[in-house]
């Protein structure tokens, strides 16, 4: 097949690009667990656990392939980039739950994370209905036995309108939230979390949205995945936003921007920054200060960190393409340390 790509070219994609003896494409997945880069900072609350260290799967999905030949091929590029925690997008690639977390812990990594529900508008959403629940609690707990459970957007659930968003609308987002999570402690679960995009950051009377959810939804079985991305997007201030509810929050995805009059993309109208144009590119180099937002967290060991680009394998936007983008992005966090900041 034309696009099952060699195991010896996805790495060499990946080392191209970086500094010569960085990849080592014959190591195996407990040998290159056990070693760290020699300029990554010491532990502590300061430092972003070597073992904490994730990947949004969606971001390598042209490398998968969209017949999924190559799934293996891309969990062994990324774990020998450094990534060990896994977030799903919602696709088992045709695996059952039992068969995909086998193959994943055979490269050295585990699923801590995955966005239940529709991955579109006018799709079935399971979190509405007990049985669709319990079919979510049940994947959990043989895909990675999950602390916690959620979305990755706003789809299929009440409130969510496409007319707009508003704070009414909002209230019931976080009514059903609430009874999601309330459920999803009863299985033994932390709670339900909720992932953000620019959009839920519109201003109305010059309020954020996104504090009508932090309001209303209540903290015994709602938490929140920060996509700091999008926070970014929409003109606010990740920093700002961590340093005040941090609390509420369980997980980030750590996505880089860049503001370009040229971009691609364009953020949500409505946000402080809606209309301007932007790009996606490599964590590092775009426009956020990652020391300075992940120093509003008192210690960094008690969240989880997932590395996302939503454009990275679009080689006309991002050239090197997406193993480099993970090699990159998990170099960035493992040279992160706060203690200067604080």
């Amino acid at each position: 097949m034309e696009n099952e790509l060699s195991r010896r070219a996805v790495l060499g994609a990946g080392a191209g690009v970086l500094a010569t003896g960085a990849l080592t494409a014959h190591a195996s997945p407990a040998s290159a667990l056990a070693s760290s880069p020699q300029d990554r900072p010491s532990g502590g609350p300061n430092v972003i656990p070597a073992d904490r260290v994730g990947l949004q799967i969606f971001t390598v999905r042209q490398l998968i392939g969209s017949d999924y030949k190559n799934l293996e091929i891309a969990l062994e590029t990324v774990h020998d980039a450094g990534v060990r925690e896994l977030e799903l997008a919602g696709d088992y690639y045709t695996k059952t739950t039992a068969q995909l977390r086998s193959i994943v812990q055979s490269h050295g990594l585990r699923i801590v994370s995955n966005h239940f529900g529709p991955r579109g508008a006018n799709l079935p959403n399971p979190w509405l209905t007990h049985d669709g629940r319990m079919q979510i609690f049940e994947d959990a707990q043989t895909l990675g036995r999950f602390p916690h459970v959620g979305t990755g957007s706003m789809f299929g659930f009440p409130g969510a309108g496409s007319g707009g968003n508003t704070s009414d609308g909002f209230k019931a987002l976080a009514e059903k939230f609430n009874e999601c999570g309330e459920h999803a402690v009863s299985q033994g679960f932390g709670g339900f979390f909720f992932h953000n995009h620019d959009s839920e950051f519109a201003l109305e009377n010059g309020v954020p949205l996104y504090n009508t959810l932090l309001e209303y939804t209540d903290p015994r079985y709602v938490n929140f995945e920060v996509d700091l991305g999008w926070v970014a997007v929409a003109g606010e201030d990740p920093y700002w936003w961590i340093k005040k509810h941090g609390k509420r929050f369980i997980a980030f995805h750590i996505k880089d921007i860049k503001w370009d009059p040229d971009g691609n993309r364009t953020a949500a109208a409505g946000t402080r920054a809606g209309g301007r144009k932007f790009r996606f590119v490599d964590v590092g180099k775009g426009d956020i200060d990652w020391t300075r937002a992940l120093s509003a967290l008192k210690d960094l060991r008690h969240y989880r960190f997932f590395l996302e680009h939503d454009d990275a394998g679009d080689l006309t936007r991002n050239p090197p393409g997406p193993a480099n983008t993970v090699w990159r992005g998990c170099s960035t966090l493992g040279s992160i340390n706060t203690s200067r900041r604080k």
